[in-house]
């Protein structure tokens, strides 16, 4: 174990380091709707697959409108959408559907739409002629192949599922694709002194009686019951990854003996039944007597960690290693440095375990490119932290449109604190003031990076 202190892109690196993309998977394209591409995929056919209209109305030959109109011809069918195709005959009119094949050199015909006709719109009859009373210049003919061809890339690894994909893929003749598996996470809450929130001020019950009023001891309580307060951080910290999916969370509490937590951190990362790509404990490693995740690191032979303070407001203490080989974030146990640091470091782990980013650290710390998650630019509002030397602030805000773009506005007041919960309601992300010597104005406000805004 070592401890030291480093900056917060030393400490992102770090965790960035631990993970790599979980294993890709075979699935159908609905069961991979939310994960991430593994491979290119190529269309199956072409789209689209045969010639089609593109416009309900009249199927005739380019020649047959030669001059000035109106045109009068004959009609000599129908085609619907999902029907045969039928040739149109020269000098003939065909009544034709959006969608509905066209046979033939289609670049030699256009479809005519109705209201250029004196056909009645809506269901109608088949009538036995049509007058056309203008020709537009666009065919409204779809070809076959002009949006994709059989064989085309058309998406590429690290590409989200989502349902627009879903829809070109299945389109396409694509039924399944090689994904990055949903990534496993185990989210630990520490602290003797956590409860949940059904029991958060329960009052000492030690002299329960019965109906006849003999003493049953049921229902008898922690006389500390009342000094204790609610486990919000696993439930947040669990949540917040959900919101950037696709994850599998299970959530898991221990007290402050090292004992549970090392019994439960040996399971976790042991099981071959269900392996967990990530655990994520909060609380338990700063300076205090009872820290148990630093304790249990400290003990175990099967854990590789460092443990020390990141040059950040709030959030200072900071750990990060493996445990039998697998990554494990420690995270600070007050609520906002918790939320905070799953934003930073969390999410970045989780988004190389997805297979969306690269764990390759970028270098340019002036952009969003330091931040390789989840990241916006966007103007700062004037009443957000000005930068201050050696240290990172990051700042809960709310994102709101105004007259020069969006805006950054702090949901604090600017003066965020690792106790101060409320803070985090509504909030659309965490604006990233970095240190001033890393700023080119330190002292004016301009740009401002949002991390964690997935809205």
């Amino acid at each position: 174990m070592i401890t030291s202190s480093v900056s917060v892109a030393e400490h992102l690196k770090r965790v960035r380091e631990l993970v790599q993309p979980t294993k890709p998977q075979r699935l159908s394209v609905e069961e991979a709707h939310g994960c991430y591409l593994a491979q290119t995929v190529q269309a199956r056919v072409a789209i689209p697959s045969f010639h089609n209209s593109a416009m309900d109305g009249f199927l005739v030959h380019d020649k047959d409108l030669s001059g000035s109109g109106p045109w009068t011809l004959p009609v000599s069918g129908e085609v619907a959408a999902g029907g045969l195709p039928q040739e149109v005959v020269p000098n003939q009119a065909l009544r034709i559907m959006t969608g509905a094949p066209i046979s033939g050199d289609a670049k030699s015909l256009r479809v005519i739409p109705s209201e250029f006709t004196d056909a009645s719109l809506g269901p109608a009859q088949l009538p036995t002629q049509v007058t056309i009373h203008e020709a537009p210049k666009k065919r409204h003919i779809r070809l076959r192949g002009e949006v994709v061809t059989p064989g085309e890339d058309i998406a590429h690894p690290n590409t989200l599922i989502d349902a627009g994909t879903l829809a070109f893929f299945l389109t396409a003749g694509v039924s399944h694709v090689s994904v990055y598996r949903r990534p496993q996470v185990a989210v630990i809450s520490s602290g003797d002194e956590l409860v949940s929130t059904a029991n958060v001020g329960a009052a000492a019950t030690n002299n329960v009686s019965n109906a006849a009023g003999v003493a049953t001891g049921v229902g008898t309580a922690d006389e500390n019951a009342d000094y204790r307060i609610a486990d919000s951080n696993g439930p947040m910290v669990a949540n917040l990854l959900a919101e950037h999916g696709p994850v599998d969370v299970r959530r898991f509490h221990v007290g402050d003996g090292t004992d549970k937590l090392t019994a439960l951190l040996d399971e976790l990362t042991s099981s071959s039944a269900q392996p967990i790509d990530l655990i994520v404990t909060t609380g338990g490693i700063s300076q205090g007597a009872f820290d148990v995740v630093k304790a249990a690191a400290v003990d175990s032979p099967n854990a590789d960690f460092w443990f020390g303070n990141a040059a950040q407001r709030p959030g200072s203490p900071q750990g990060a290693g493996l445990w039998n080989g697998t990554a494990v974030v420690t995270l600070p146990g007050n609520p906002v440095a918790a939320y905070v640091s799953a934003t930073v470091y969390v999410l970045a782990c989780l988004y190389i375990l997805q297979g969306r980013v690269t764990s390759t650290p970028a270098e340019a710390r002036s952009t969003t490119k330091w931040w390789p998650h989840c990241a916006a630019l966007v103007h700062a509002h004037p009443t957000l932290p000005l930068p201050r030397p050696g240290k990172t602030q990051l700042v809960p805000v709310q994102v709101v449109p105004a007259d020069t773009g969006l805006l950054a506005v702090p949901n604090t007041g600017g003066n965020p604190g690792s106790h101060f919960v409320s803070a985090l309601i509504g909030i659309d992300g965490l604006a990233v003031i970095p240190p001033a010597e890393d700023v080119e104005h330190p002292d004016s406000p301009g740009m401002a990076t949002v991390l964690g805004w997935s809205r």
